[in-house]
């Protein structure tokens, strides 16, 4: 499960010239309601656009209640297993 990360880690990896990562807000819309979900989250250049949105998309079904479906379709929790699915 994706956890946050805290304002220390954030820092010691902004901090390493050897890290990877770095901050960038991603924002994941509802597929039924248009609702939007945007923060910040840590990704690298290695990283896909897909694989980034992914980032976002795990943290929000772990700890904010929205549902990603098989379709690639997202729902904010308000839509989340409403049936609104396909």
């Amino acid at each position: 499960m994706t956890q946050p990360i805290t304002p220390e880690t954030v820092s010691a990896i902004l901090r390493d010239p050897n890290s990877p990562l770095y901050p960038t807000q991603i924002t994941v819309f509802c597929d039924h309601c248009g609702t939007e979900a945007t923060g910040d989250y840590m990704v690298s250049g290695e990283m896909t656009s897909a694989q980034r949105l992914a980032v976002a998309r795990e943290y929000l079904v772990a700890n904010e209640g929205w549902e990603h479906d098989e379709y690639g379709d997202d729902f904010c929790p308000e839509h989340a297993s409403t049936g609104t699915t396909r």
